[in-house]
């Protein structure tokens, strides 16, 4: 649940280096440990990023 019940929806948008989020992208991305801490690290906290990464479609812009 959200701290803030009045904000809805943007939890599911992000991923953190909890072990939770970590167990739930080694599980559906099949990766490693190292490699999911590695896309949360390099891709930000955007899960559509964060997979992107780890099905090997993602693009660093700078």
């Amino acid at each position: 649940m959200a701290d803030d019940p009045k904000k809805k929806g943007r939890d599911r948008e992000l991923v953190s280096e909890q072990e939770h989020e970590v167990a739930y992208l080694m599980r559906t991305a099949k990766a490693t440990r190292q490699k999911a801490l590695e896309a949360i690290r390099e891709a930000g906290p955007s899960r559509e990023k964060v997979m992107a990464f780890l099905q090997g479609k993602w693009r660093h812009k700078k």
